[in-house]
């Protein structure tokens, strides 16, 4: 049975759209580099049907599946530039949750 696809209308619109334009430019280069989608979907380990899906800019394709797609297709670097690690490297981690100790429940009763 395969997997339930995620809705278009669950996905936010500025999401599709970069979905979509990836989707017409992973089509595009594999057009100019004359490759079959059998060819492309064997580089980066899917079927034929989901490079279909990808080239649709359908939003239940898995990211990987389209980083891996762009990144054969020699475009990752221009459709997925590289983030500032200021955005995932915090100074200090805290926990979400404080804990009991910073709650002054010393001992851990009530």
């Amino acid at each position: 049975m395969p997997k339930k696809s995620l809705a278009a209308e669950a996905t936010p619109l500025v999401v599709q759209e970069h979905i979509q334009m990836w989707g017409k430019a992973i089509r595009a280069q594999r057009m100019v580099l004359r490759l079959t989608a059998a060819q492309l979907a064997s580089r980066i380990g899917v079927s034929v049907p989901t490079v279909a899906r990808l080239e649709k800019g359908d939003p239940g394709v898995g990211v990987g599946s389209y980083l891996g797609a762009l990144f054969s297709l020699g475009l990752n670097s221009v459709a997925t530039p590289v983030l500032n690690p200021e955005l995932w490297q915090s100074p200090a981690s805290k926990r979400v949750r404080p804990t009991r100790m910073e709650l002054g429940d010393e001992l851990g009763y009530f």
